[in-house]
């Protein structure tokens, strides 16, 4: 297993590169199955993920049933998606609390500016993700488990 620092600035590295992922959800319709969505997300300034979703949408509707989810995010432009990097935030999603909802859209709008016409509509809300475990996979070999404490003692963003 690769030593936590290492780890952590692959996870940084990777969160930083992407735009979008993979969101497991357990599924509301279908209970104890997970259900995954392509995601576009942004993040916070403690590097946590944010979301801009709809009240229509599945994922949303799995989340309000049960807010545990993961994250899956893969090294942009991957050749070989085997050998490259990628990780799996594992935490739960909340809405954006109001006093942190202006910093939410300016940071998700400067990632995602086809997102600014949606977040001025009443049924599109933010969300976040309470990180507390994370996955990642460097490369052949460089693989292991950190807490989302550990992640950011070690240079996480």
């Amino acid at each position: 297993m690769a030593p936590p620092s290492e780890l952590a600035a692959v996870a940084s590295d990777l969160l930083a590169g992407a735009r979008v992922g993979v969101l497991s959800t357990l599924s509301a319709r279908k209970p104890g199955w997970p259900l995954g969505s392509l995601v576009s997300f942004a993040l916070d300034g403690v590097g946590r993920p944010i979301f801009l979703f709809t009240e229509i949408a599945q994922h949303t509707r799995n989340l309000r049933a049960d807010p545990r989810a993961s994250l899956f995010v893969q090294e942009p432009g991957a050749r070989n998606p085997q050998s490259s990097g990628r990780l799996a935030l594992l935490g739960t999603l909340t809405q954006v609390p109001g006093g942190e909802l202006s910093e939410a859209r300016d940071r998700y709008i400067a990632v995602h500016p086809e997102g600014r016409s949606f977040a001025e509509l009443g049924d599109f809300l933010f969300w976040h993700m309470n990180v507390e475990d994370v996955h990642v996979v460097g490369g052949f070999a460089r693989a292991g488990w950190m807490s989302w404490q550990e992640f950011r003692e070690n240079g996480g963003r």
